[in-house]
């Protein structure tokens, strides 16, 4: 148990850095924009209690607002993602899999239902993102295109870090 929070909270400190200082300033074409962090919230244990996914979901998305001197999009965005993240656990494992200590990833879940819930996170986190920033819905195109396009490279990195750094997982 305390391993898991000083885990976690190395994780946080770890996630924030990457994304305030490397990855905010990618920016290809103005539709490219990874948000690593929000691995962050995908990666809490499953027997994490609601609350607490709320509450660390909420200062991970003050942090990186509070870094990128932005008004609260991501602290709204990312306490949205940790209030949904139990159900969407749920639609995409069996009862089996929510091992008290484990965390979600590929070696938990398997690649379909890890990439199926990974997936149905990062495209709801970057549609809330992107609908709260730009504001308009006359931009609606350019929405749907920024989440699409940064989705795919979210996804693309989570996958590929999963792979690297927890292939042996508990």
């Amino acid at each position: 148990m305390i391993k898991d929070i000083i885990v976690s909270i190395i994780q946080f400190v770890v996630l924030v850095f990457c994304q305030v200082f490397l990855l905010d300033n990618i920016n290809f074409l103005g539709f490219v924009n990874p948000m690593l962090y929000i691995w962050f919230i995908i990666m809490l244990p499953i027997s994490t209690p609601k609350w607490l996914v709320m509450l660390s979901a909420f200062l991970l998305g003050v942090c990186i607002d509070v870094f990128s001197m932005d008004v609260g999009t991501n602290a709204c965005v990312c306490t949205f993602i940790g209030f949904i993240r139990p159900a969407l656990l749920n639609a995409f494992s069996s009862p089996m899999d929510n091992t008290i200590y484990k965390r979600p990833s590929l070696s938990c879940l398997g690649f379909k239902d890890f990439t199926l819930f990974v997936a149905s996170i990062i495209l709801i986190h970057h549609f809330l993102y992107f609908v709260i920033e730009i504001f308009a819905l006359s931009e609606i195109l350019q929405i749907l295109a920024r989440t699409f396009i940064s989705s795919i490279v979210t996804l693309i990195l989570i996958l590929l870090l999963d792979m690297i750094f927890f292939k042996k997982r508990e």
